[in-house]
């Protein structure tokens, strides 16, 4: 539709998607520290926000950069 292609079998391929992966965990721990800052009163908000503003600015295009391998090939006698 918009030319993206989806990468086939990702399931057996997630172990090399570190963006997704960084994504993944940054999303848990987005959740968990809203959850805690709305019930304990110990944690900065900036501090907080710092670390968003780092994951999202800067780790994880840096992700995007760096050389993953390649993709398993496929077994022989599997369907391509």
């Amino acid at each position: 539709m918009f030319g993206l292609r989806l990468i086939p079998d990702a399931s057996r391929e997630f172990h090399r998607l570190w963006t997704v992966q960084i994504s993944l965990v940054y999303g848990v721990f987005m959740g968990v520290s809203c959850v805690l800052a709305a019930f304990i009163d110990v944690f900065n908000p900036w501090l907080l926000l710092m670390i968003a503003v780092v994951v999202n600015v800067a780790l994880i295009p840096l992700a995007r950069l760096v050389k993953q391998a390649d993709p398993a090939p496929p077994a022989p006698g599997d369907a391509a």
